[in-house]
């Protein structure tokens, strides 16, 4: 039996994948990467210039990092696989956003829309302008520089690409994939399988240097 993968249905944020005589191992296996593994895009850090809105500052930075951003993994690395050493990192790594609002007569609502890309791929976006952020009385400011990166859900739920569920139906084996909008659903399931090849790659020379004895088994 040979091991087959059959479109049974997608949307604009989902996809439904047939695992034809595949063993439920390795499906469960290309479950758990698609949630923990592949790469998305939120903030990882927040420089608080100024901040007199209701909200304190590591809670105001706690709802921004929460919001999605369309993800351009083709042009971006992970920080950890950067070399530029900087916790605010560079051009492979990092894009930069900023915020400036101040009210002046009315209560305002600063929305994601509001953020400006100061660098950085113009790929990379909220999801939706329509996150609310805060709201600003009279004579409020908030004044923020934002640092998008990479990074996996197994980190942090802000990177959770989607969720991936596997099931039987009809005596079928099946994932469903739902995308959080970062990735589309293909993407999402084509990087989880590169990386579980790199990972069985990566076993599979672990194993031959045991074996062959050109690693300390005791290690």
């Amino acid at each position: 039996m040979s091991n087959k993968v059959k479109i049974a249905g997608e949307g604009e944020n989902w996809l439904r994948v047939e695992l034809v005589d595949m063993p439920l191992s390795v499906g469960n296996a290309l479950r758990r990467i698609i949630i923990n593994e592949v790469p998305t895009m939120a903030v990882e850090e927040v420089l608080v210039i100024e901040n007199t809105s209701v909200l304190a500052n590591e809670v105001l930075a706690h709802r921004i990092s929460l919001i999605p951003f369309v993800t351009d993994i083709d042009n971006y690395v992970l920080p950890e696989k950067c070399d530029c050493g900087s916790a605010l990192g560079c051009d492979k790594c990092s894009v930069r956003f900023s915020l400036r609002r101040t009210s002046k007569e009315e209560v305002e609502t600063v929305y994601a829309a509001d953020l400006l890309r100061e660098s950085g791929s113009e790929k990379v976006a909220p999801i939706s302008g329509d996150f609310q952020i805060v709201k600003l009385a009279p004579g409020q400011s908030v004044e923020l520089e934002l640092y998008v990166r990479l990074g996996k859900g197994k980190k942090h739920a802000k990177w959770q690409s989607g969720i991936a569920t596997l099931y039987e139906e009809d005596g079928r084996r099946m994932i469903y994939v739902e995308s959080f909008g970062f990735l589309p659903p293909r993407r999402m399931v084509l990087e989880a399988t590169k990386i579980f090849e790199e990972m069985v790659a990566e076993l599979k020379e672990n194993i031959a240097k045991v074996v062959t004895g050109g690693e300390d088994k005791t290690g």
